[in-house]
């Protein structure tokens, strides 16, 4: 009866460890779709950036101080915090390179080594989000260039290019476009690994540690069984003994 009775308290622990190394086999995969969406995440502007400029006085004074505002938005309309803007005006009637109206630093090379005719220092955020001021010298009367620059990120910046006259007509509201950088910025990647990478790691110790604890649990409860068997074996075979041995 023993004997029949010890592979089927086996079984148990032989079900429990195939479980768990299911479990170790599906990991990999969760660690993969949990990472999938960081590259697009991490993208710097993954979308296209919407921007007003305006000038005061406007129009522009040939040798007076200009004041610029820039208001940024994304394309669901929500301000643009924390960028660094600055603008430039080369003259519009120059033989040099076409300004394309929007473009990344890279594609727009031959354009930005022409010496600008006017240009600011970074402009200050207000205290309306999304909106950013500076000031510079207007240059003599004519059409100019205005290239907005935004170089928030360092390996790679976003430039719209719109046309500003000075000593004309006045300007008003100008609207731009700046378009998408292709590469991701130390800062937010550095932000990312802390604020995702950090707690998936510990999420993950947690899932090995919980699946290893019911193979051992179950080790547990197999040595235990087998002992009380073992002497739960040996009572009724003694008390079986007692009586056919006393019986007269």
């Amino acid at each position: 009866m023993t004997s029949d009775l010890a592979p089927s308290r086996g079984a148990p622990s032989d079900a429990t460890p195939t479980t768990c190394g299911r479990a170790w086999r599906l990991l990999p995969l969760v660690a993969c779709l949990a990472l999938a969406p960081l590259p697009a995440t991490a993208l710097a502007h993954a979308t296209l950036v919407i921007g007003t400029l305006e000038v005061s006085p406007d129009p522009p004074v040939p040798g007076a101080a200009l004041a610029v505002t820039v208001r940024l938005e994304d394309t669901l309309l929500t301000p643009v915090e924390k960028a660094f803007v600055r603008v430039e005006l080369r003259a519009g009637d120059t033989d040099g390179p076409a300004a394309p109206e929007s473009a990344v630093g890279s594609q727009a090379g031959d354009f930005l080594a022409v010496p600008p005719a006017a240009a600011s220092e970074r402009f200050t955020e207000t205290g309306v989000k999304g909106t950013y001021t500076g000031s510079l010298t207007a240059p003599e009367a004519g059409s100019y260039t205005l290239s907005v620059r935004d170089t928030t990120f360092l390996n790679e910046e976003a430039i719209a290019n719109v046309t500003l006259t000075v000593g004309g007509a006045a300007n008003g509201a100008v609207a731009f476009v700046l378009p998408p950088t292709p590469t991701q910025p130390k800062s937010l990647s550095t932000w990312l690994l802390w604020l995702i990478g950090v707690p998936l790691l510990a999420g993950l110790v947690t899932t090995v540690l919980v699946l290893r604890r019911p193979a051992r649990s179950a080790e547990a409860d197999e040595g235990g069984a087998s002992g009380v068997g073992g002497e739960g074996g040996a009572g009724p075979g003694a008390g079986t003994d007692g009586p056919e041995r006393g019986a007269p």
